[in-house]
């Protein structure tokens, strides 16, 4: 009897355990997460800056964190995610940039007794980042293509046209000592190389021994005073670049260490259709035909008359330039794209109405203009502002897109490549966040997509400005966050222990 009413009693006790409410942490894992990432985002580090946060599920339509998420904040490179969005929804993946090569002259005897005129519409894939790498190819299928119409020397000029970006070859708001970095090189309908130049810097044999620069991948053009002397073995290296502010020239100086790797700078060239017209010149004369006596020379509007076109030339898709663009932060190819929307929409390539085409094109997106600054495409201007809000309704809006697979593609992936080779490695972020960061002093960002334990899709955008401490200090709070994200899943974990023998 009496171990029957023990028995009975532990029953009771079963019963009322089981009735009782679960920790809030195995309840609420959506609830969990969110404590999770205030603590993380509460980094002491960034105490004093402005934080922007806000991640959704694409799968259910649900806001699953915010912080400050209606608030503007500067995104640098992140303004690259509403240029590119745009460019696939209004372009499309199969858009190319045609350039069209023409003669005002004819061809007699092998030689073409007149001018070649070249006339760009903003074509970016000649470049050393964009796949084949190889910033020649197109002029080396010309060459080919001018030995098959009979002409083997040009007794004219090699003109170019470049009239189809008639406006100022900076954006908004660039800094201007920012202006002689390869990454703020001017916007042209005809760009060869990113219209940059390459220095590779090399120490020399001995200490105090003057340096070597290569210049690539077209060094005629460009003149280099070489200042740089190589230090001891172990030093930090301090290069500087002076630019010439009157023609394509610079002063470079400073140390590199002795025996150390050499060291890879781009700098903007100021003259960027002679640079191309320069690059095909020496082409054609390496391929075999006689250009040497070609002058070289810009002239203005879209297709001068009287001249015949004898082909023109076509990029490859945008759903293949889009991805360096965006992986490598590519800002002219980004500035490129606004004014091919002004050009394609509104007859005009210009920033202004490529800016037209945006604007118009975010608030079908449900983006309110009182959300988002639009200055330039790339980002490089502090002029630009965006919301957390703004970017993830873009990113929830092409995630529903036809053309989501392009846009998803081009973003950089964490620990694989882009500018996110390096991050999240060893989490469960990597090779699953994919991304777009924007860097420069006082700001950073990062916005994307990742998928939690449980597949389920989340967009999320986390903006940072105004901060003291380093870049790496920002990256480290997002990478935090979104290695939580990788790993959070909706499923009640219950962790249940051996019920203890009963006391008889």
């Amino acid at each position: 009897m009496e171990r029957m009413k023990r028995g009975t009693c532990l029953q009771l006790i079963f019963l009322i355990v089981m009735s009782l409410p679960l920790p809030a942490t195995a309840a609420d894992p959506a609830g969990a997460l969110r404590r999770d990432l205030n603590r993380i985002f509460a980094d002491r580090r960034l105490t004093a800056a402005q934080l922007g946060v806000r991640i959704v599920s694409m799968d259910r339509s649900e806001v699953l964190y915010e912080k400050n998420p209606s608030k503007l904040y500067m995104p640098a490179s992140n303004n690259k995610i509403l240029t590119a969005a745009v460019a696939l929804v209004c372009l499309g993946p199969d858009y190319t940039f045609k350039t069209n090569i023409l003669t005002d002259g004819q061809i007699m005897d092998g030689i073409l007794k007149g001018n070649l005129l070249i006339a760009g519409f903003g074509d970016p894939s000649s470049s050393s980042r964009v796949p084949p790498k190889d910033p020649f190819r197109a002029f080396r299928e010309w060459a080919v293509k001018l030995k098959q119409q009979g002409i083997y020397s040009i007794s004219g000029s090699i003109l170019g046209v470049g009239g189809a970006f008639d406006e100022t070859a900076y954006g908004r708001g660039w800094a201007w000592d920012d202006l002689p970095e390869g990454y703020a090189a001017p916007v042209s309908a005809l760009q060869f190389n990113e219209n940059l130049v390459w220095l590779e810097i090399t120490p020399g044999p001995n200490v105090e021994s003057a340096a070597s620069i290569a210049i690539g991948p077209l060094a005629s053009l460009f003149a280099v005073e070489n200042k740089v002397v190589t230090d001891a073995a172990g030093k930090s290296a301090r290069i500087e670049i002076l630019r010439n502010r009157l023609d394509d020239s610079a002063v470079v100086s400073g140390t590199i260490p002795l025996g150390s790797a050499p060291i890879s700078r781009a700098v903007a060239v100021q003259h960027p259709i002679l640079y191309y017209l320069s690059a095909l010149k020496h082409l054609l004369n390496e391929e075999g035909i006689d250009v040497s006596s070609c002058p070289i020379g810009e002239t203005r509007g879209a297709r001068p008359q009287p001249a015949n076109l004898l082909w023109t030339h076509t990029s490859p898709p945008l759903s293949e330039l889009i991805a360096p663009i965006m992986k490598m932060s590519l800002n002219l190819g980004a500035e490129t794209l606004v004014r091919a929307l002004g050009l394609q929409f509104r007859g005009e390539g210009t920033f202004v109405r490529g800016k037209e085409v945006v604007e118009e094109t975010l608030a079908g997106m449900g983006v309110g203009k009182d959300s988002y600054v639009y200055a330039d495409g790339s980002g490089l201007s502090r002029l630009n502002l965006v919301s957390a809000d703004a970017l993830t309704r873009i990113l929830t809006f092409m995630h529903r897109h036809r053309n989501f697979r392009s846009f998803y593609d081009a973003f950089a992936i964490a620990g694989v490549d882009g500018t996110l080779a390096t991050r999240m490695r060893k989490t469960k972020a990597e090779n699953n966040v994919r991304a777009k960061t924007g860097t420069y002093a006082g700001a950073s960002s990062l916005s994307g997509y990742v998928r939690t334990a449980d597949g389920e899709m989340l967009a999320f955008s986390i903006l940072a400005n105004n901060y003291a401490a380093s870049k790496d200090a920002a990256e480290n709070v997002q990478d935090k966050a979104l290695a939580k994200l990788a790993s959070f899943s909706r499923k009640v974990k219950i962790k249940s222990k051996p019920a203890a023998s009963p006391a008889l």
